[in-house]
C-alpha cells in the first residue's frame, strides 16, 4: 500500500503539470491572433503581399500553417470575421470597409502601423470573388498610400482616358524601341481587322499597320504620309502620320487625309487645266505671290517678253522681272533710275487695288496692253497683250477719217451727216461758216432734233424741217430729194436730202444766186423744186 503523503504529491504535481499544459494551448488560441506582425518575421522583409480571397464568406485561397493575420488558417469557414478582428486593430475603419465590400463590391485601400511596420490594406472584387490584400507599405521606392476616394478616382479617369483613346476618329499606338507595339486604341485595331483577311490579324503583339512605309519613324513635328489599302474597298485610305516621345516609348498617331488628298489631286487637276488654257492664250500672263515672286507663267509671256524661260523658271521678284524687260527693252524706257523705281513701286500698289492699266509703247515701235490684277492670298496677277497692229489700224482708221474730213471741208456745200439713230456724225467747215457754229466739237452728241431747231430759227418759217425729221426715221422707200428754202436775208438756200447706208441721213445746203427781182419780192414763199427718185445710196 502506497504512502499517502506520496499519492498527495503525485496528484498536486500532476495538476499543476495539466495546468501547465492548459495555459499553453490557451496561450495558442487566444494570445496569438491578438499579436500585430513586425518587420522582424519572414512576410514583412518579403514585398509580396498576403493575399485572402474568399467566396461567399468561405476562404479558397491557400495559406500557410503560420499565417500571421490568421490565429487557423484551416478554419476556412471563419475566416473572414477572424481576419476582421485583427486588421481593425490596424485600422478601425478596415471593418466598415470590409462590410461595404461584402455588400455592394466597394473597392478600397487603407493604411495603418503595426509597430514600427506601416501596412497597407487593400480590397477588391473580382466577379464573385472578394480580395484583401496585406502589404508593407514603407521602405520600398516607387509606392504610394491611397485613400479609397482618390483610387476610385483614379480608376475612373484611368477608363475614360481609355474611353476616349478609343472613341477619337484617330488611329494611335505606341511603340517600344525595339519597334513592338505595346498599346493601340481601338480604331488601330479596326483598321487592322479590315485590311487583311488574315484569321490572325488580331494577335498580339500585333502587326505595323502602315508596315514599311513607316520606316523610319518621321523626325517630330514632322508628318508623313502613308497609304492603307482595305480588303473592301479599291481605292487607298490616306493618312498623315507623326511621332512624338513618351518616356521610353514612341506614341504615333494618324490622321485620316483623303480628304486633303482629294483637294490637292483637284486643285492639280485644275492647275493643269489652266496652265492647258493659258498655253493656248495670246495673252502673257504672270502671277506673283505674295513674297512677289513669279510662281505661274505662260508661254505667251516667253514670246512677248523675250525673257530666257529658263530665268522665269527660276521664280524671279517683281522687280528682277521688270528689270529684265528694261533690260531687253521690253517696256517703256525711263527717263532715269529714281523715276524707274517709282513706276515700280506705283505699278505694283495700283495692281494691288486692281486699278492698274496702261499701254505700252516700246522702243522697237511695238504696243503692250498691260493690266494688273490683285489674286487670293495677297498674290498679283499682270496680263501682257500686243495690240501693234489695233493700235495701227486705229491709226490707220483715224487717219482715213482725217482725209474724208478734209475732202468734204473743200465741199462749198454746208453738209451734215447724221446716223440711223439721228446723232451727227460728220460735218465740214462750210456748215459751220453758214450755220454759225462748229458741230464738230459735238459729234455724236448733237442730234438731228436739235440741229433742225437750230435751222429752223435761222431761215423763214417752212415745213421742210418736219418732213427731214420725219424722213430720218423711216427705213424703207426713202429716195433723194430737193428743196428750196429762204433765209431772212432773202437769198434761197437750195437743200439737198440724201438716204445713206445703214439709215443714216446727209444733209447738204448751198446759197443760190439771188435773182434780180428778189429785193421786191417781200412775200415769196418757199417752195419745193424736186421731189426726186433716187434710191437710198
Amino acid at each position: 500500500m502506497s504512502d499517502p503523503g506520496l499519492v498527495l504529491v503525485a496528484i498536486v504535481l500532476g495538476s499543476s503539470i495539466v495546468a501547465a499544459l492548459v495555459a499553453v494551448l490557451f496561450l495558442r488560441l487566444t494570445v496569438r491572433p491578438t499579436v500585430i506582425p513586425s518587420a522582424s518575421q519572414n512576410w514583412a522583409q518579403d514585398e509580396a503581399p498576403n493575399i485572402y480571397e474568399f467566396r461567399d464568406g468561405f476562404l479558397i485561397s491557400d495559406c500557410g500553417d503560420r499565417d500571421v493575420f490568421l490565429a487557423d488558417p484551416k478554419d476556412r469557414s471563419g475566416a473572414w470575421s477572424a481576419l476582421a478582428d485583427v486588421l481593425a486593430r490596424i485600422n478601425p475603419q478596415v471593418r466598415a470597409a470590409l462590410d461595404s465590400l461584402q455588400r455592394s463590391g466597394q473597392s478600397f485601400v487603407l493604411s495603418g502601423q503595426a509597430g514600427k511596420d506601416s501596412l497597407s490594406i487593400s480590397g477588391s472584387v473580382s466577379g464573385d470573388v472578394l480580395r484583401i490584400a496585406v502589404s508593407n507599405a514603407g521602405g520600398h521606392a516607387g509606392r504610394a498610400l491611397l485613400d479609397a476616394e482618390t483610387h476610385q478616382r483614379q480608376r475612373a479617369d484611368a477608363e475614360a482616358l481609355r474611353k476616349t483613346a478609343d472613341a477619337v476618329p484617330v488611329v494611335a499606338w505606341r511603340e517600344s524601341a525595339e519597334g513592338e507595339i505595346t498599346w493601340a486604341n481601338a480604331s488601330y485595331f479596326r483598321y487592322l481587322e479590315e485590311s487583311s483577311e488574315e484569321a490572325t490579324a488580331l494577335r498580339w503583339p500585333p502587326r505595323q499597320l502602315f508596315g514599311a512605309e513607316i520606316r523610319p519613324l518621321p523626325e517630330p513635328g514632322q508628318t508623313r504620309r502613308c497609304a492603307l489599302h482595305l480588303t473592301e474597298q479599291d481605292d487607298p485610305m490616306w493618312f498623315e502620320v507623326s511621332a512624338e516621345p513618351v518616356s521610353d516609348e514612341m506614341l504615333l498617331t494618324a490622321i485620316p487625309a483623303d480628304r486633303l488628298v482629294a483637294a490637292e489631286d483637284a486643285l492639280r487637276e485644275f492647275v493643269q487645266t489652266l496652265s492647258k488654257t493659258f498655253a493656248d492664250l495670246p495673252i502673257g500672263l504672270a502671277i506673283f505671290d505674295k513674297r512677289r515672286e513669279l510662281v505661274l507663267f505662260n508661254p505667251a509671256l516667253v514670246s512677248l517678253s523675250t525673257l530666257d524661260a529658263q530665268f522665269l523658271s527660276g521664280r524671279p521678284t517683281l522687280f528682277s522681272f521688270l528689270d529684265q524687260l528694261r533690260e531687253k527693252r521690253q517696256m517703256p524706257e525711263p527717263k532715269n533710275y529714281k523715276a524707274w523705281r517709282e513706276s515700280i513701286a506705283k505699278l505694283e500698289a495700283d495692281a494691288e487695288e486692281g486699278t492698274y492699266h496702261d499701254l505700252w509703247t516700246l522702243p522697237m515701235g511695238q504696243t503692250y496692253r498691260v493690266i494688273g490684277r490683285p489674286h487670293p492670298g495677297g498674290a498679283i496677277a499682270f496680263m501682257f497683250e500686243d495690240i501693234s497692229s489695233e493700235v495701227s489700224l486705229t491709226r490707220q482708221f483715224r487717219a482715213d477719217l482725217d482725209l474724208y474730213q478734209a475732202a468734204i471741208d473743200q465741199n462749198d456745200a454746208a453738209i451734215a451727216v447724221f446716223s440711223a439713230s439721228g446723232q451727227l456724225v460728220m460735218s465740214n467747215t462750210a456748215y459751220a461758216e453758214l450755220w454759225g457754229h462748229d458741230p464738230r466739237e459735238l459729234l455724236g452728241v448733237l442730234t438731228l432734233t436739235e440741229a433742225t431747231q437750230r435751222w429752223q430759227s435761222a431761215t423763214r418759217p417752212a415745213p421742210l424741217w418736219g418732213e427731214i425729221r420725219d424722213f430720218a426715221v423711216q427705213r424703207q422707200d426713202r429716195v433723194v430729194w430737193t428743196d428750196v428754202l429762204a433765209m431772212p436775208d432773202q437769198t434761197q438756200l437750195f437743200t439737198r436730202v440724201s438716204p445713206l447706208k445703214g439709215g443714216a441721213t446727209m444733209l447738204s445746203f448751198e446759197m443760190l444766186p439771188t435773182p434780180p427781182d428778189a429785193a421786191s419780192d417781200t412775200g415769196a414763199e418757199p417752195s419745193t423744186t424736186d421731189r426726186g427718185s433716187h434710191q437710198d445710196a
